[in-house]
């Protein structure tokens, strides 16, 4: 496997699944496609996947020109994984114990469905911290490289797993609208459980790598 289809793959894995919990663009593509068309979902999905491409191209070019400390550096890899940890803690226990109940209502814009979908993404600010961050992962495991074709590669592939997502939502909303109202709880208990499941594992790599390490020396 080349280097560029291993970053191709990781930035498309991470965009998908970090795009999966039910949020604004995702609730708002199903509801687009419920009530208007799935053409015009599809078309809010487009707007909204440029400004993640933009987002992600600024995330990854301000990673290669800020000089991180060495030791944040080193303590990157345990920042992902109490990261990991905590988000599928905090989605279970809002499920168990803070969890509004579920409406897919209508959604009321004028104009355009494409510069609508550019409208949402664009007012979301954890999207270039969100790159930064697996940036950083990434560049740590000799993923992402500080070159163009990394940043095309990494950009597109943002997008991409973005689209993926987001036309799931509007292709398989309209139809399936009633069984997602329904079984919302079910999917953010498997959603979460698997960030923590992730986090878990993570974590005893991480320890068994420093401790490889550490009895190296």
């Amino acid at each position: 496997m080349t280097k560029n289809l291993k970053l191709f793959l990781a930035g498309l894995a991470i965009s998908f699944f970090g795009s999966m919990a039910p949020g604004t663009l995702n609730m708002t593509t199903l509801q687009v496609s419920a009530f208007d068309s799935v053409q015009s979902a599809l078309w809010f999905a487009c707007g909204a996947v440029i400004i993640e491409m933009i987002y992600a191209a600024l995330a990854v070019t301000l990673l290669h020109r800020i000089k991180i400390p060495i030791p944040w550096k080193e303590s990157a890899e345990w920042i992902f994984v109490f990261g990991l940890i905590f988000y599928g803690g905090y989605v279970l226990y809002a499920q168990f114990f803070n969890a509004p109940s579920a409406t897919i209502e209508k959604v009321d814009f004028s104009g355009s469905a494409f510069f609508f979908g550019m409208s949402l993404s664009v007012v979301n600010p954890f999207q270039v911290p969100f790159w930064m961050f697996w940036g950083t992962l990434l560049k740590q495991r000799n993923i992402l490289d500080q070159n163009t074709s990394s940043v095309f590669v990494y950009t597109f592939s943002a997008g991409s797993g973005a689209f993926l997502l987001l036309a799931s939502y509007a292709i398989l909303g309209g139809e399936n609208r009633p069984w997602i109202n329904a079984h919302q709880f079910e999917f953010m208990v498997f959603y979460g459980s698997v960030f923590l499941l992730l986090g878990i594992l993570q974590a005893w790599r991480s320890a068994m790598g420093n401790r490889n390490r550490t009895s190296g020396q």
